[in-house]
């Protein structure tokens, strides 16, 4: 092979894009510089919620992907509904959130419709639990199944004894919230819509809504809200007047909280660092970052529980072989790795 030939092979792609750049000016600018940007490995985007943020969890696990690999993680910490967002525009690589309807619907080809995102993973999971101040209004008890414990603080808000703090704002949890009232057919949203004082909308994230109901000292409506327990574990030394009122009990798994990791489709955003995000879910999914998940704690107690490949055995969220076998691939750079 001559000379010119062999420089023409080794530098196609650079020869190719300096063409597309002349040829098309500030758009092929834009679209090289794209281009390499997606190429880059040094830096991918996480849309995440404010509860993996929060609790603390990618503080811990983050520094130890990047020191591995090189690859550092920018996180936008916002409610579920947000980072999909994020997820569908093509401004995040990849996202970690917690309603798995939405996240199905994410990653399902619609008719003519490209999925937002591929080979979703289930990475972990805690559950919900309902807090509240001692008075204890509702009289919630340990024990109530969850008909019993949202019957019981809709008869309280009806009769001016509470209020509920909604966070409002499409995240993981307030879809939950929203599907344990539809248990006793009851649409919040329009059936208090009148009455603020008895069902309040933060529109806010976790840890605003926990001080709202931290602040709601009115011995005639002290509140009560829906957390998941890793963002209480990190708040309930803080908030010390709210107290776990309600909880999963044996035979149901309505509070149970599975999280998915989803990488955005480069058939959808061909910007995505999807090389970067693979790496990245391959470091969740292996036996290394599953125990790190596992073991990380605050004031003595798991806030995460791994559930790599073992859904179905830990609660209703299906696993699939397809799913256990991609991501295996991309364990194989964290084999050796021990805490």
């Amino acid at each position: 092979m001559s000379p010119l030939k062999n420089v023409l092979n080794e530098h196609r792609t650079a020869i190719v894009l300096a063409l597309i750049i002349i040829a098309g000016g500030s758009v092929g600018t834009y679209f090289a510089i794209d281009y390499f940007t997606a190429q880059s490995p040094k830096r991918i985007t996480l849309a995440t919620t404010t509860s993996t943020y929060d609790s603390g969890l990618l503080d811990y696990l983050l520094p130890k992907f990047t020191e591995q690999t090189g690859i550092e993680i920018k996180i936008l910490s916002v409610g579920t509904g947000q980072a999909i967002a994020y997820g569908q525009s093509g401004d995040a690589d990849v996202i970690l959130v917690h309603s798995r309807p939405r996240e199905d619907a994410f990653v399902n080809d619609t008719g003519s419709q490209i999925p937002y995102g591929v080979h979703r993973a289930c990475i972990m999971y805690n559950d919900f639990i309902f807090v509240g101040h001692s008075s204890n209004p509702a009289n919630l008890k340990p024990g109530d199944n969850i008909t019993d414990v949202i019957t019981k603080l809709k008869d309280a808000m009806d009769a001016g004894k509470t209020t509920f703090y909604s966070r409002g704002d499409g995240s993981g949890t307030h879809s939950k919230e929203i599907s344990l009232w539809a248990l006793i057919g009851v649409t919040p949203d329009t059936y208090w819509s009148e009455d603020s004082d008895k069902y309040t909308e933060t529109g806010q994230g976790m840890g605003s809504t926990l001080l709202m109901t931290y602040q709601d000292v009115n011995d005639a409506h002290k509140g009560y809200t829906l957390v998941d327990r890793g963002t209480w574990l990190s708040f309930n030394d803080t908030y010390t007047t709210l107290n776990i009122l309600a909880e999963s009990v044996a035979g149901e798994d309505y509070l149970l909280n599975p999280y998915g990791f989803i990488p955005v489709n480069p058939d959808l955003h061909s910007h995505v660092k999807y090389k970067a995000v693979l790496r990245f879910g391959g470091f969740l999914t292996s036996e290394y970052g599953q125990i790190l998940i596992g073991t990380y704690r605050k004031n003595n107690a798991i806030l995460f529980h791994p559930s790599f490949g073992i859904c179905n055995e830990t609660h209703d969220c299906p696993t699939t072989a397809e799913e256990i076998n991609f991501w295996t691939e991309y364990q194989s750079e964290f084999a050796d790795l021990s805490i």
